[in-house]
């Protein structure tokens, strides 16, 4: 690899040049740019956006409201104000004098189109389950939108803080010029996008606040491969790349030019599909629980000790999350996994394939984990890594068991409805448990919030009992150059680089 990795950016080098140069070295040298390692997109059309290329897509796009990295509150975006009464009758008061980077005004009328495309058959968006609450859209003026719910979501406003909901030109082809030509009314502009290769972005000079963006250019590569990516940050290619580990971070900071920052945690859901033998059977859901050491996961995978840096659960509501209960956690019990097991009807140990993303960080150390733990309980495990893109074209949501890496939720009922209910588009354990569907949709329409918060224990004591899956929290870490300022990213994973800058 060590030989491979120069030839490498050699290439990387020699292709992006063109791309890259603009032409004037000198002009080139005046302005403020800033150079990014990306995961290679699949999709980047919002809507059908799959998460990869978030410095793409949230530099071209807005949303009504964002995340305060530092306050972890609501600001405003393109909505300067919200308001509701009953979770049921929203009304959101729109900033006026914004324009789409094509030059048409931004209005009512975009988002009202923007939420009304989550229900479009032809799309297949991956908020339509979450947005069919919607049952009418008032646009009483330009800069007002009334949203009328079918029943109380009182915590709705946060649905519009997911990465597909960035609000879209109601005038513009994107299912022609999404892929290609993506456009909305973010601080940067498309100026060259070479699929799966790299983009060219450049400072919106039509963007609402003239404070901002504070850099001129950002040149993103596409890279596949993290080692890659490393190396280049290494020899000053570029200057950030997200999702190194724990290893490479120490590598890196060793160097002294480079910091490594970790913004908030991601999770690692370890999942066990409900609808596939021997998971079918919450016997063995609980014996491979009980064959589990959260203290070893943590120090084997991210290097830390639980809580440090590392968090551990059985339930999808992380532990930073306000929403969390604390649960003792499993203590290890061999025997215990054993008796389980032949309880229900193993008595000889099972065999099963664990599917994840090789290149993806932790996935490896993780898969690797799993399978040694759970060896003497009578765990075959067969570890099926791929790379992340054919690890979620051709495998996730097809298999028994399988290690994904999911980004947090500051409304944890958003996560829920996606990958635990019934119909949730993102069921990768295939969870069908009516107990939990219910609850659910308590939470999601509960407006008091102490009777909420009521539920939303309850629903983690049914996963403790009968659930599917073990939570890995792990750092999220961005490899950052020490030139680089202001670099911000809430848990909503959107990073915000219309505030970063270079000293």
């Amino acid at each position: 690899m060590k030989r491979i990795i120069p030839i490498f950016l050699l290439l990387v080098s020699v292709l992006l040049a063109p791309v890259f140069a603009g032409g004037e070295k000198e002009a080139a040298v005046q302005e403020k740019q800033i150079r990014i390692a990306e995961q290679v997109p699949n999709l980047i059309t919002p809507g059908v956006w799959d998460g990869q290329a978030f410095s793409l897509d949230s530099s071209i796009y807005e949303y009504l409201v964002e995340i305060n990295p530092d306050t972890k509150q609501l600001d405003p975006v393109l909505a300067t104000k919200w308001t509701t009464e009953d979770g049921k009758r929203w009304v959101f008061t729109l900033r006026e004098g914004v324009k789409f980077q094509d030059g048409s005004d931004f209005d009512s009328a975009d988002v009202k189109y923007t939420l009304e495309r989550t229900q479009d058959p032809t799309i297949g968006h991956l908020k339509k389950q979450d947005f069919a609450v919607i049952s009418s859209i008032d646009t009483p003026d330009k800069y007002t939108v009334v949203i009328n719910l079918k029943e109380p979501r009182p915590t709705f406003v946060y649905l519009l803080t997911d990465y597909n909901m960035a609000i879209l030109s109601s005038d513009y082809d994107y299912a022609k010029f999404g892929e290609t030509k993506p456009m909305g009314t973010g601080p940067f502009m498309v100026k060259q996008i070479i699929p799966k290769e790299s983009a060219v972005l450049v400072k919106n000079p039509k963007y609402w606040d003239p404070a901002l963006p504070k850099v001129d250019k950002l040149l993103i590569y596409f890279v596949p491969d993290i080692d890659a990516s490393v190396s280049m940050i290494e020899a000053g290619k570029v200057d950030v790349v997200p999702f190194i580990t724990p290893v490479i971070k120490k590598r890196l900071e060793s160097t002294g030019a480079i910091k490594v920052i970790s913004p908030y945690q991601e999770q690692r859901f370890v999942s066990m599909a409900a609808n596939q033998k021997p998971f079918d059977d919450n016997l063995v859901r609980l014996a491979f629980k009980y064959t589990m050491d959260p203290e070893i996961i943590s120090k084997s995978v991210t290097q830390t000790t639980l809580g440090d840096g590392s968090n551990y659960c059985e339930t999808p509501i992380m532990n930073s999350l306000a929403q969390y209960m604390e649960i003792p956690l499993r203590e290890r019990n061999i025997e215990k996994a054993k008796s389980l097991l032949a309880e229900a009807g193993y008595p000889d140990g099972v065999s099963v394939d664990l599917y994840f993303a090789s290149d993806h960080p932790f996935g490896k150390e993780l898969a690797q984990t799993i399978k040694e733990l759970a060896a003497p309980a009578g765990f075959t495990i067969n570890l099926k890594g791929y790379p992340r893109d054919v690890y979620l074209t051709q495998y996730w949501l097809n298999v028994p068991m399988s290690i994904t890496g999911w980004g947090g939720r500051i409304d944890p009922s958003m996560l829920l409805s996606l990958a635990f209910k019934s119909t949730g588009p993102w069921n990768e354990s295939h969870m069908n448990n009516p107990k939990v569907d219910t609850l659910i949709d308590k939470i999601s329409a509960e407006v008091n919030p102490d009777t909420r918060m009521e539920y939303y224990h309850e629903l983690q004591q049914l996963f403790y009992d009968e659930g599917t899956l073990v939570n890995v929290q792990v750092p999220y870490l961005v490899a950052v150059s020490d030139k680089i300022v202001d670099y911000k990213q809430p848990l909503t994973m959107i990073p915000q680089y219309k505030y970063i800058d270079i000293k």
